[in-house]
């Protein structure tokens, strides 16, 4: 009994010291990253780094703490900001954003405020903490800038899951619902104020291939940039409005993209008065793009909906046959 009761009180005070020595690297391993971007240029601020959460848990907590990237222009800023692994499997992290933080460029600053924000990383420790899976949550979000526009979700998702086999393709899912978009948005494409205010659903799911997986490189670096994109849908349906997207384009190293979309519109008619209306589109080219997706549209079935392929090539898009400007380039920032 006795020897039982000394190995148990040794098992703990083991378990004491191990949390404890793990504490410590983690304390550790957070402020000299700080320091190291602090010494590559970036403006670093931080009140306070403590861990806590003895003896289930590691929970590093950041308080007042901001970073700039001096290459991007990019900084970010919160009040408090927390990172979770339980003691038992220190790879899998949960990430807390507070209920309000800011993201700033040399454009504009965004307040981003939300019920509910929080993320769980499966990483793995020994490859720069590359990512295996991701898991994002957002609740009654709203985005505010300084350039005077509002959007506001109500919830959302965003999942990332490395592909068996792969080193850099990623299933990347987006879900939203009830998304409303800025006002003046908003009152461009619909001024009559006939569809709802709130885009019930936007939907995204496709397999990314980047050039390099996502690891801590991404921030310390620049971000990996997309090879190819393999869409199998993006969808929103906005009142009697449903838009479509599904195919695949391969990105080179400028950002160009090559390949075919599949664009499904349904009430197409309406979706090209919102354009004019934003200002998008002139009188002449309206008449023009009537004709020709008119002709498109005939070709597929019923006129009001539009079912014809997107092609990108040597940096232009073509709708069918038709030319319709240039193509965006795919690079992240």
């Amino acid at each position: 009994m006795k020897r039982g009761l000394m190995a148990a009180v040794g098992l703990v005070a083991l378990a004491c010291v191990a949390w404890v020595g793990w504490a410590m690297l983690t304390e550790r391993a957070v402020t000299g990253w700080l320091d190291a971007r602090e010494a590559e240029g970036w403006v670093v601020t931080r009140e306070d780094v403590a861990v806590t959460g003895f003896p289930t848990a590691f929970v590093t907590a950041f308080t007042e703490v901001s970073l700039a990237d001096p290459s991007t222009g990019l900084l970010w800023s919160a009040p408090s900001f927390t990172l979770r692994q339980a003691a038992w499997d220190t790879s899998r992290i949960e990430t807390i954003w507070p209920e309000t933080h800011t993201l700033a460029s040399p454009v504009e600053r965004l307040t981003i405020t939300a019920a509910e924000l929080a993320s769980v990383l499966d990483l793995r420790l020994a490859a720069n903490l590359a990512l295996e899976a991701s898991e994002t949550r957002m609740r009654d979000l709203s985005v505010d800038s300084t350039l005077g526009w509002r959007s506001h979700m109500a919830e959302g998702r965003f999942d990332m899951i490395l592909q068996p086999g792969e080193a850099a393709s990623y299933a990347m899912r987006f879900e939203a619902t009830d998304l409303t978009p800025p006002e003046e948005v908003a009152a461009l494409l619909d001024p009559a104020g006939v569809l709802p205010e709130a885009i019930p659903i936007v939907l995204s799911d496709a397999v990314v291939t980047f050039d390099r997986p996502w690891d801590l490189s991404a921030l310390e670096d620049s971000r990996p940039q997309p090879v190819r994109i393999e869409l199998t849908e993006a969808r929103a349906e906005w009142g009697s409005l449903m838009l479509r997207l599904s195919g695949t384009i391969d990105v080179d190293a400028e950002g160009l993209a090559t390949g075919e979309v599949v664009v499904r519109a349904q009430n197409w008619p309406e979706m090209l008065d919102m354009v004019e209306r934003a200002g998008l589109l002139g009188g002449i080219g309206r008449r023009s793009a009537e004709t020709a997706l008119g002709f498109l549209a005939g070709m597929s079935g019923r006129r009001e909906d539009l079912d014809v392929t997107l092609r990108l090539e040597d940096g232009f898009m073509y709708l069918g046959p038709l030319p319709v400007g240039e193509a965006p380039r795919l690079r992240l920032r």
